[in-house]
């Protein structure tokens, strides 16, 4: 049996283009029972974003609580990843786009979870799991929301397994 984690995770970003900035970003447990999403606080300005993501992207962030520094955001995403007590393994749809943030959180060599896997799962796009993750966003989670988003992959990831 495997005792790794699967934990789901998505981003949000100011552009496609050269110098993106990250927005927000949202993680869920393969089971669902667990989440964290986090919105920056100190890593762009609205000027920063594409008209994509001022259209998109910036009309769904909640603000509150949840809006943090790069700092804060690297010592309690890395205290929740660590209370999973087992090895974890992030899992992403965008190895590209979304990954690079995850190194970027924890660039520091100290900062790196102790049980967080270096390499990430990467979902193998298929008509089938895009399929899923459409029917889960047409159930009512919010597209280039950062924790929709990885709620929806997983939830097409599920179904796709099944």
């Amino acid at each position: 049996m495997n005792n790794t984690a699967l934990i789901f995770f998505d981003t949000e970003f100011t552009e496609l283009g050269v110098d993106p900035r990250l927005i927000s970003i949202g993680l869920v447990s393969e089971d669902g029972k667990h989440s964290f999403y986090a919105e920056l606080s100190d890593t762009y300005k609205k000027t920063d974003c594409s008209d994509f993501a001022e259209e998109f992207v910036l009309p769904l962030l909640q603000g509150g609580h949840v809006l943090m520094s790069m700092g804060v955001l690297s010592e309690r995403l890395a205290n929740w990843l660590e209370s999973f007590g087992r090895p974890v393994q992030l899992v992403t749809d965008s190895l590209a786009w979304d990954w690079p943030w995850i190194t970027e959180i924890f660039e520091g060599i100290n900062t790196w979870p102790a049980n967080l896997d270096r390499t990430p799962f990467i979902l193998e796009q298929s008509v089938e799991l895009n399929n899923a993750i459409d029917l889960a966003i047409g159930r009512g989670l919010r597209r280039h929301h950062a924790l929709d988003d990885a709620k929806a992959n997983r939830l097409g990831y599920l179904a796709y397994q099944s």
